[in-house]
């Protein structure tokens, strides 16, 4: 698994105007408000489009971001992918730990 170096983004690095900076220097996400879709932020590459449901993986607080997004473009194309996106991303997070309190604990 790649383990990602922490950074923090410059001027140049922040493609969109909504950026979402993780200050632990790894997951940088932003969200390009004219097509309503999260971008993973790199250092040495250019930005990755995410599934909202991957977003919200790696940082379910930015829920918020495509809620408010899809209320404010109701009849944008993109706005009822994006509630179903965070609805898979949001099922995928809690299986994940409905599971994980499930399995024994490992000391």
């Amino acid at each position: 698994m790649y383990k990602e170096a922490p950074w923090q983004p410059g001027p140049k690095d922040l493609p969109f105007a909504i950026s979402l900076i993780n200050p632990h220097g790894d997951r940088h996400l932003a969200f390009n408000d004219e097509d309503g879709r999260f971008y993973r932020l790199w250092q040495y590459k250019s930005p990755e489009p995410l599934h909202t449901g991957q977003a919200i993986l790696l940082r379910p607080s930015d829920i918020k971001f495509s809620m408010l997004w899809a209320m404010k473009h109701p009849t944008h194309p993109r706005s009822e992918a994006l509630i179903d996106e965070v609805a898979v991303g949001a099922k995928a997070a809690v299986m994940h730990f409905a599971q994980a309190a499930q399995a024994p604990m490992q000391r």
